[in-house]
């Protein structure tokens, strides 16, 4: 898209799930014209934990397409016009990797579990204990027992201690996102500051708090 600085040269960035869509659902066809209007005289960026293909299956392209660019895998690849412009790459230990099965194996969540528990995306993991390849109705149980039990704040606050070389998140309803240090969403701010020094950032996002 032509870059045209809008109102007061403010730069927007959002998140997607639980912001721009339903958690890992498509975009309602409401919200995709009020975006697609909102967009034409704007800057407007995407930041998501979620890779393209996930994006391209819950944003209209309508709407993408005027997007100044997508920052997906929590930032570690960025495109513009669905082209590629750089991405980083992760190859997780081993140790971290024996110590999510052992959290999938010993969870006191009594729901059905999942496959595709253990996802790895650009330079990152996304861990759930119930599995991404769930029905949004496990989804949503999960996401109320987890609230009331906290399970994944308890596995990051551990984590974090473990193996302080990464940063562990709460990512979405149902998982916990895993990078290398600076290697999480704050990246993205740092790369458009210096494409854009003066210019005000504004965030959009669900889950705007500490950690």
């Amino acid at each position: 898209m032509s870059e045209v600085i809008g109102v007061r040269g403010t730069i927007f960035v959002a998140d997607v799930d639980g912001t721009l869509t339903p958690a890992r659902q498509s975009m309602t066809d409401d919200f995709a014209k009020f975006l697609g209007q909102f967009l034409e005289k704007r800057v407007f960026y995407i930041v998501t934990g979620s890779d393209l293909n996930k994006i391209k299956e819950q944003v209209p392209k309508f709407v993408r397409d005027k997007f100044a660019g997508m920052f997906c895998s929590l930032g570690n690849e960025f495109y513009v016009e669905n082209e590629l412009i750089y991405k980083n790459s992760f190859i997780p230990e081993p140790s971290l990797l024996e110590k999510l099965e052992e959290y999938r194996k010993n969870t006191t969540y009594d729901g059905e579990l999942f496959s595709n528990y253990i996802e790895e995306r650009c330079g990152m993991l996304n861990f759930s204990v119930l599995g991404r390849n769930c029905p949004m109705s496990a989804r949503d149980r999960y996401a109320v027992w987890d609230e009331k039990h906290t399970e994944r704040l308890r596995i990051v606050e551990e984590l974090s201690v473990l193996f302080p070389e990464y940063v562990f998140s709460i990512g979405g309803n149902i998982s916990v996102d895993i990078v290398p240090q600076g290697h999480d969403k704050s990246q993205v701010a740092t790369k458009l500051r210096e494409k854009y020094p003066t210019q005000k950032i504004v965030f959009i996002g669900d889950r705007i708090e500490p950690n």
